[in-house]
């Protein structure tokens, strides 16, 4: 079997196949699916639809609960905390978004607090769901421990991701979505499948000594040193301390860990409400401004354009609604046996 291109709608198809064959309730099968596609779509590969294998086998496990019953309930005129019942990550996190912008169309801001979740994928699929409603949306969640702590040998907290959208005019949202290390360690799951090597300053061994070799890496390094570490704390002390979830070293291993053990993660919600702030039209048209003399800056390489976050993604999306979206072989060889084994239609 070859890499292949796959269109985005099969992609869809075949991710909302799988997870309706295995059991998985309609709505949070729609959310979860579309989770995985419009990441692939976007090009963050490592987060797409690559992971409904790993999905389809923590529901078979019993980690994930495929009919969940996600609690909700209202803390204050801004706030409020949701109970994923062990569910998908992405349906519970597209329903806690959608929580904080109802609230914010009344308090002018509204923040979710998210528990008892699972794996979530890439942020900017909810933070994109608040710019599309004309707010800034923020987005975090914490990760299992594989980024080594400065000065230490060993790591404590994840890889714990920050992300900020926000509409422009005439133009796609600003997104800026990224983990505190230059890759997640589902990257380099990749180079070691793919036979290749980490670059330098991604990756350390059991050692904590900086390793290009996929197979020994073991753990991440942050992003400016004690920055990076700095942002992990941030936002683990948003997604496990305020969630009440296990935080720092005890946030649970989504591929180490036995399949029948609930994750437990926690994640954070944000929308902000642009016209309590100032007019909604002057926000877009500055940001749009901004934007495009970003864009617009003398470039280093004449060949290399000036991009603002959400640029390359964008660009992505754009030629893969063309071509298709790029599957390895190894994938397409698990995506047929997972369709056999669930009489579906392989993509």
């Amino acid at each position: 079997m070859t890499d292949a291109n796959i269109s985005e709608a099969e992609i869809y198809r075949f991710a909302y196949d799988a997870l309706i064959a295995s059991g998985v309730r309609e709505d949070v099968a729609q959310a979860t699916a579309r989770g995985l596609w419009l990441t692939s779509l976007r090009g963050v590969d490592s987060h797409g639809i690559r992971l409904l294998v790993h999905y389809v086998h923590a529901v078979r496990g019993g980690r994930i609960n495929p009919n969940p019953n996600f609690r909700w309930r209202q803390t204050a005129p801004a706030t409020g905390t949701l109970d994923a019942d062990h569910g998908f990550g992405h349906a519970a996190g597209m329903a806690a978004m959608r929580h904080a912008i109802n609230l914010a169309h009344g308090a002018g801001a509204g923040f979710v607090s998210v528990r008892n979740s699972t794996h979530c994928g890439a942020m900017a699929y909810f933070a994109l769901e608040a710019a599309a409603n004309d707010m800034i949306g923020l987005a975090f969640t914490h990760a299992t421990p594989k980024v080594q702590s400065p000065g230490a040998t060993r790591p404590f907290f994840g890889t714990n991701p920050v992300c900020m959208a926000a509409p422009m005019m005439d133009d796609t949202p600003f997104c800026f979505d990224s983990a505190i290390t230059q890759y997640s360690f589902n990257k380099v799951r990749q180079f070691r499948e793919d036979g290749q090597p980490v670059p330098p300053g991604i990756a350390s061994d059991v050692n904590g000594h900086m390793t290009l070799d996929a197979d020994a890496a073991f753990q991440l390094l942050p992003l400016g040193i004690y920055k990076g570490f700095g942002l992990a704390m941030m936002v683990d002390i948003l997604c496990g301390l305020l969630s009440g979830m296990p935080s720092g070293d005890e946030v649970s291993s989504m591929f180490e860990n036995p399949l029948s053990e609930r994750r437990l993660l926690g994640h954070f919600f944000g929308a902000i409400r642009i016209d309590a702030f100032l007019e909604l039209d002057h926000f877009k048209r500055q940001l749009k401004r901004n934007a495009d003399k970003i864009r617009s800056e003398p470039r280093l390489d004449p060949n290399q354009p000036v991009m603002i976050p959400g640029d390359p993604e964008n660009a992505i999306e754009h030629e893969r609604r063309k071509t298709g979206i790029p599957i390895k072989a190894l994938d397409r060889a698990k995506f047929e046996a997972l369709a056999a084994e669930l009489g579906i239609a392989p993509p």
